[in-house]
């Protein structure tokens, strides 16, 4: 799925306002070094004509990731510890075996509002390749988060399809967590190789998802839910993926390199 692009806007002026909490930001301090358990579960329906199919992927893993400061925001280098993936359809069911991307290095530079750009991937097995893009993980995995505080209630738009909405506050052991709501939206056209030829497809997606952020310590989990769609010029066919994702963040050091 293509990156969603937006680019934070710029408060000339900000006062205090009560209830509002610094404004969350991807740092050496909120993920310096962290651990987080990943479950994607995944549901493509695709209609071609009279033909119809339907599959379910899923994975499973634990996702490092390590940051340093780097001029352009953070320097990350995340990998997988543990990763289990599946795929089930019309012929049945398969596990690839994920060992050869464990340990493997994914590279790139984090801004403060989780817009992440890629610079190296970890090779990725054939049979991983025909269960999910493991190439690109990273640029879909940290949640949006605003440029500025927000107060309770208040929202955050970046004008070109990103939405971000401070929740209320939630009390829990160990202090309160700030809670916020995203949507983000983009539609776009896509050429496809095909043979010697270009097929030109309209793509769409449409994500709603939440996250629980403590200050000082930063994103302790999200869940997100994602509708993807590719449609083909004169009717000829679509397919749609719904994604549902759940995050939570892992107590405890980093294992080692």
């Amino acid at each position: 799925m293509q990156g969603m692009r937006w680019f934070p806007l710029l408060g000339l002026l900000t006062f205090p306002i009560r209830g509002a909490a610094q404004a969350p930001a991807y740092d050496v301090h909120t993920i310096g070094c962290a651990r987080f358990a990943e479950s994607v579960r995944s549901e493509l329906q695709a209609t071609f004509g009279s033909l119809r199919r339907t599959e379910t992927v899923g994975r499973d893993g634990i996702l490092v990731v390590r940051a340093a400061p780097d001029s352009a925001g953070l320097s990350v280098e995340a990998w997988y510890d543990t990763l289990a993936v599946f795929r089930e359809g019309p012929e049945g069911r398969t596990a690839p075996d994920a060992e050869g991307i464990l340990g493997g290095r994914y590279r790139g530079t984090l801004d403060p509002g989780g817009d992440y750009l890629a610079r190296t991937a970890p090779f990725v097995p054939a049979a991983l390749r025909d269960v999910f893009d493991f190439s690109r993980i990273p640029l879909h995995f940290f949640p949006p988060v605003p440029p500025a505080p927000l107060g309770p209630g208040r929202e955050w738009s970046d004008g070109a399809g990103l939405t971000i909405w401070r929740l209320t506050d939630s009390a829990v052991s160990g202090g309160s967590l700030s809670r916020y709501r995203w949507t983000r939206r983009d539609a776009w056209e896509e050429g496809v190789a095909v043979g010697d030829s270009t097929l030109f497809v309209h793509r769409s997606e449409v994500e709603d998802g939440s996250l629980q952020w403590r200050s000082g310590e930063g994103p302790l989990g999200w869940t997100s839910a994602v509708v993807a769609g590719v449609e083909f010029p004169g009717g000829a066919g679509r397919t749609e993926v719904t994604q549902q994702v759940s995050v939570r963040r892992i107590a405890g050091a980093c294992p080692g390199p």
